[in-house]
């Protein structure tokens, strides 16, 4: 008699056991088709979207073709590191941060080359000064960095044009860009 009582709360314990696990297999699966219908909704979402007028479609080949124009005509681009990297303090809510940054800068014309080499110290001056006024807030987003790398564009533009030199510079890159 002992042993059928342990047997019958034994079979009412499995019982329950696969129970309560088919209760939370049938909730995954309801879950997990709500997940997929959400993301077929978002991913056939963007096809709703208006196309594009054909004035905005002219303007974007023109871009193209003026971009691959220039790529094919100016030859290799030569690229001139500016070494050593660049280490300023500027002020971050009333404390002392530091940027460090590694600039290389992007030409095609090998007379820049020289031009940049031989007027380092200016150009390395007014890049110091330039960096050195920026505060934290102005440069931590990636709109900001491409506004400074602007900005450093033609301060070195400016440099060369007061010696004499071409200036034909056309891109400014940060290898590296460290603020603390």
């Amino acid at each position: 008699m002992a042993d059928e009582e342990e047997n019958t709360e034994a079979g009412e314990g499995e019982a329950k056991k696969g129970g309560m696990m088919k209760v939370i297999l049938l909730v995954n699966g309801v879950l997990l088709l709500i997940g997929i219908g959400v993301g077929v909704f978002m991913f056939m979402g963007g096809e709703d979207e208006a196309p594009a007028d054909a004035s905005d479609m002219e303007v974007l080949e023109d871009a193209e073709d003026v971009s691959s124009s220039k790529s094919k005509k100016r030859g290799t681009p030569i690229y001139v590191p500016l070494h050593p990297a660049f280490v300023v303090n500027f002020e971050n809510q009333e404390q002392v941060a530091f940027l460090q940054v590694d600039i290389q800068i992007m030409t095609y014309d090998s007379s820049v080359e020289s031009a940049l080499k031989s007027h380092m110290p200016a150009i390395r001056n007014e890049l110091l000064l330039l960096l050195g006024g920026k505060q934290y807030h102005e440069i931590n987003t990636r709109e900001g960095k491409r506004a400074l790398s602007q900005e450093a564009i033609q301060v070195m533009q400016d440099v060369l044009k007061d010696v004499g030199e071409a200036s034909s510079i056309e891109a400014l890159y940060f290898t590296s860009f460290v603020m603390q």
